[in-house]
């Protein structure tokens, strides 16, 4: 659901902290000194000495976002069978919820999941969902979890993407419509107000009901999934981001799989722009729908104080030697300490 919210009651009383932070139940993870700071096209906005500064950087308006969050636990929507009757879910939780029983209501048919001959089905009538291959069906509550991981993520990504590809600058919803219509007629109706006012004011009001881009935020897409469905995911989710200019796909991981996919998709796209009769070829490996250029991407770690630092790139794609990998690599390392202690204990033996 839309909100409109006023500079002056984001920056009042912590509603920043514990209402919107508390939406997504992070309100307990401030301390006296965090620092956040963001900065988009148009705002910059800087939380610090428990306070929220906001400050406007063009005047010029801004895109209208669909804005998703798809929460880690997005699987219990799915293992638990017609989990909206569930009280008392958290606020993001009953968001997404929303969106996937939307998706779901949607569906005409069958629908291919982004794992090789696997599908998903819904009955409207009986409000079961079902996971179906070429010779069996099982629901999907007592489906694999990283079936029930994958469906929400991947449904309502495709549904929200769609949505915005075929309704920009359309308003969302038969409500919005109606409020839209009658602000205009008030607008219109007015006898104080000149002709050119009446057409900037109609030309704000159109701003706040449509949609221009959708704002899709991930956590952790690789859960319960093998390295290769983590890629076949990833590549859904980029080619959802690139339905649409000013989309935007913001991921939480764990995996390195994840990172080393992402480069694949930067790689691609930088052969592709040198060389566009590769496509094809290229294709085989990254579908074009997911090619993604390195200038658009931005990857991050925590550290161990909870710092947030950007990682350097190399040919667009993000560097090596990030956490992940360097995890990987200690591995290795151990790995290769335990065949040297086994060598010195044959030698000695």
């Amino acid at each position: 659901m839309k909100h409109e919210l006023t500079e002056k009651y984001v920056t009042s009383y912590n509603h920043f902290r514990n209402n919107l932070c508390g939406y997504h139940g992070i309100t307990d993870f401030f301390k006296d000194d965090t620092y956040l700071k963001y900065e988009s096209d148009d705002y910059v906005f800087v939380y610090e000495d428990k306070h929220l500064n906001i400050q406007q950087k063009s005047h010029e308006g801004y895109k209208m976002p669909k804005i998703m969050y798809v929460p880690a636990e997005r699987n219990m929507m799915v293992a638990i069978e017609q989990a909206e009757k569930v009280r008392r879910l958290p606020s993001n939780l009953q968001t997404m919820q929303s969106e996937y029983l939307k998706a779901l209501k949607s569906l005409k048919g069958k629908v291919a999941l982004p794992v090789r001959d696997v599908y998903l089905q819904y009955d409207r009538l009986n409000k079961v969902t079902w996971i179906m291959g070429d010779d069996y069906r099982v629901r999907a509550e007592n489906s694999a979890s990283g079936y029930q991981s994958m469906a929400p993520l991947v449904l309502v990504s495709d549904y929200l993407s769609n949505m915005v590809q075929r309704q920009v600058g359309e308003p969302q919803s038969a409500e919005e419509r109606e409020q839209l219509s009658r602000e205009i007629s008030k607008i219109m109706d007015s006898n104080n107000l000149q002709e050119a006012i009446k057409t900037a004011m109609i030309e704000s009001i159109n701003k706040r009901y449509t949609l221009d881009c959708f704002f899709n935020i991930v956590e952790e897409p690789e859960q319960n999934l093998y390295p290769l469905s983590q890629k076949n995911v990833l590549q859904a989710l980029l080619t959802d981001k690139n339905k649409s200019d000013g989309n935007m796909l913001i991921i939480t991981t764990h995996s390195p799989y994840l990172l080393n996919y992402l480069s694949l998709a930067i790689k691609a796209n930088n052969i592709a722009t040198e060389f566009p009769n590769a496509v094809e070829q290229l294709s085989h490996i990254v579908p074009q729908t997911a090619f993604v250029s390195g200038d658009d991407v931005n990857v991050y770690e925590i550290q161990d104080a909870g710092q947030v630092k950007e990682l350097s790139k190399y040919g667009g794609m993000p560097s090596d030697e990030n956490l992940l990998n360097i995890a990987l690599e200690n591995c290795n390392d151990l790995y290769n300490e335990l065949l040297d202690i086994e060598e010195e204990c044959q030698h000695t033996s």
